[in-house]
């Protein structure tokens, strides 16, 4: 059964399903029809890609009706994503492999692109399923960085805060600790007078 999924169609329903402040980076339509089925299995597949899920929202063939119907919505974050590329040279199929919300997930789903697109599901259908492979790139290097162990950036107080005390950069010429000490206790000590014990004569001037 063939259907054409419009942009205000996808609009709404990532509308329903994407969080406040979540991106949406690519979407794509594809059909899952595995050979061992023999016809009887026919899943259409919306997957969106966000900045931080992979989304895949499953339709399913009503016979009766002789129409699709919304199935399942299955979200699953990147960090659990372990595949989502674009395979195949003449056929692209969008592979996906990742652990869902209801078990593993192992996907190879076509990406219609019929008469270079004309007769695609959707507009942009098959640079769509590239911006979610790409997306799924991005997401798992943003979930490999490791998160701060304070849960937010250190900030430095500022100057003019009370009981904040700046201090400077030492100085490259400037003289050890131990020295500028023994230099204060010098300065310190009175000195010895002329008849003192230990005191050096004075040679009187020839």
């Amino acid at each position: 059964m063939y259907s054409y999924f419009s942009d205000l169609h996808v609009q709404l329903l990532a509308r329903g399903i994407l969080q406040p402040g979540e991106q949406l980076l690519g979407q794509t339509v594809t059909q899952y029809n595995p050979w061992w089925a023999f016809g009887l299995v026919r899943k259409t597949y919306l997957v969106l890609a966000t900045d931080q899920r992979l989304v895949l929202v499953e339709h399913r063939l009503a016979w009766f009706h002789q129409a699709l119907k919304l199935h399942n919505v299955d979200s699953i974050p990147w960090s659990n994503v372990e595949e989502a590329a674009l395979k195949g040279i003449f056929v692209k199929k969008l592979r996906v492999r990742a652990q869902g919300e209801r078990g593993p997930v192992k996907l190879k789903m076509a990406v219609p692109n019929t008469l270079f697109g004309l007769l695609a599901p959707m507009r942009d259908n098959l640079p769509g399923a590239r911006a979610v492979a790409g997306a799924f790139q991005t997401g798992r290097q943003s979930a490999a960085l490791p998160p701060s162990p304070y849960g937010f950036a250190p900030q430095l107080p500022p100057q003019n805060a009370p009981g904040y005390t700046s201090v400077a950069p030492p100085s490259p010429f400037a003289q050890p600790q131990q020295q500028q000490q023994h230099h204060q206790q010098q300065q310190q000590q009175p000195a010895a007078p002329m008849g003192a014990p230990g005191y050096p004569p004075r040679w009187p001037h020839a």
